[in-house]
This record gives C-alpha cells, structure tokens and sequence, in this order.
C-alpha cells in the first residue's frame, strides 16, 4: 500500500525511524491489565482473578508479562452475566 492512501500518523510514523510508533489501545491485538482495566472499567484484580480462574485466557510474552488478546477479552465480555434489576 502506497504511504499517502495511509492515514497521516501512521504514514508520519512509518517515515520518521526515530519516533516509537503509537498504535491507539483500540487497535491493539495484545493487552496488558492495566490496558483491559482502562478499557473495560473491571478492576484489574477481578481480572488477574478471572485469567488465574481459567475464566479469561492471557498468554506470557517473556517470564512476566501478561498479555491477553483481544478476542479472548472480547469472548470474556460477552460471557459476563447480564445485570438484572
């Protein structure tokens, strides 16, 4: 794909080697805790419960870091039980 059919920031990042480039969280296929909490408003205890729990599924990228997919907390949202008044 040709640089100016890409939207400006990416073509910007793309070209500019220095800059780390910014991908926004919605767009990210891997997560970290911190990121789902940010996201879905569950504190990140109830979710470092639900992945120890077997409920929500995260892959190790390196010895310590947890990352969950984005599908897989996708598929965990629409798990949840609905609220009932």
């Amino acid at each position: 794909m040709h640089p100016s059919v890409l939207p400006r920031r990416i073509a910007s990042v793309m070209t500019d080697s220095k800059k780390t480039p910014y991908v926004p969280i919605e767009n990210r296929p891997l997560l970290g805790v911190d990121e789902v909490e940010a996201l879905t408003g569950v504190p990140a205890k109830i979710i470092r419960a639900n992945v120890r729990n077997g409920l929500l599924k995260a892959c190790m990228a390196g010895s310590t870091t947890m990352r969950i997919r984005r599908r897989d907390l996708d598929e965990w949202l629409d798990m949840l039980p609905a609220w009932r008044a």
